[in-house]
């Protein structure tokens, strides 16, 4: 069998590489490095990722790949398939990242797994992030106990989740020192939704979104806060105009 020549195999490798994305629909991450501050996990239902203004925002390890990971194909691009239908990952994300000194850990939850929401945050628990928003409703019983053993193993992973839907009810349990269940206030804001179009963003994804920025500046200011004195800290400010702490 003749070789190609290193030059042209070099192509044919790139020629299926690309071939490979465009099969499973999703992009590349675009390149860059860690921007340092604040880690915050987003666990939903992936984020759109090509934005610049997401991309240099996004935490990466120390050759540029990104922290971050997709429980549903299990590879590093979580990438919003539904094109930003439901809680929209990408305005969350967006909104997040318009306080300064965050970086983002974006985990996709696996659409047809409900116990994916616990897999997401133990993997957020692992990564440089101390904090984890999840938009998502926990409400099926084994899902929440799942979600709720896996708070329990990671004391120092704050987890800010809707209170919605009976996520992580104080009827499932004594209330974790390590979880805040929000609801939202009834402002709505505009943000940056999937391929950069304007989204409108309110209720319980806004009021996790909000939240969960409230709680990096509070670590910005205070890094050596642990989780429970983090949670008392954002339960005694009892939010603002866009989300509310529930007991």
């Amino acid at each position: 069998m003749r070789l190609l020549p290193p030059r042209l195999l070099a192509v044919a490798i790139a020629t299926l590489a690309v071939g490979a994305v465009a099969q499973d629909g999703k992009p590349p991450v675009p390149p860059g490095r860690d921007p340092g501050g604040v880690a915050i996990a987003l666990i939903a239902a992936g984020i759109d990722y090509r934005l610049p203004r997401l991309a240099q925002r996004l935490a990466r390890d120390g050759e540029g790949e990104l922290i971050g990971w997709d429980l549903e194909d299990n590879d590093r691009r979580p990438f919003d398939k539904a094109n930003g239908q439901g809680m929209d990952g990408t305005a969350v994300a967006a909104f997040l990242l318009g306080a300064d000194g965050v970086r983002l850990v974006p985990v996709r939850l696996s659409p047809a797994d409900p116990a994916s929401a616990a897999q997401g945050l133990a993997f957020a628990a692992r990564t440089p992030a101390r904090v984890a928003l999840l938009l998502a409703s926990v409400s099926a019983s084994e899902a929440a106990a799942a979600l709720r053993r896996t708070a329990s193993r990671f004391p120092h992973m704050l987890l800010i989740l809707p209170a919605e839907g009976g996520s992580l009810a104080p009827a499932d349990g004594d209330p974790l020192d390590n979880v805040v269940r929000v609801q939202p206030a009834g402002e709505s804001v505009d943000s940056t939704g999937f391929g950069g179009s304007a989204h409108r963003l309110s209720g319980a994804a806004l009021a996790v979104a909000a939240a969960g920025r409230a709680a990096a500046a509070l670590l910005a200011r205070e890094p050596k806060l642990e989780a429970a004195a983090l949670k008392r800290r954002l339960v005694d400010a009892g939010g603002d105009t866009l989300w509310r702490a529930k007991p």
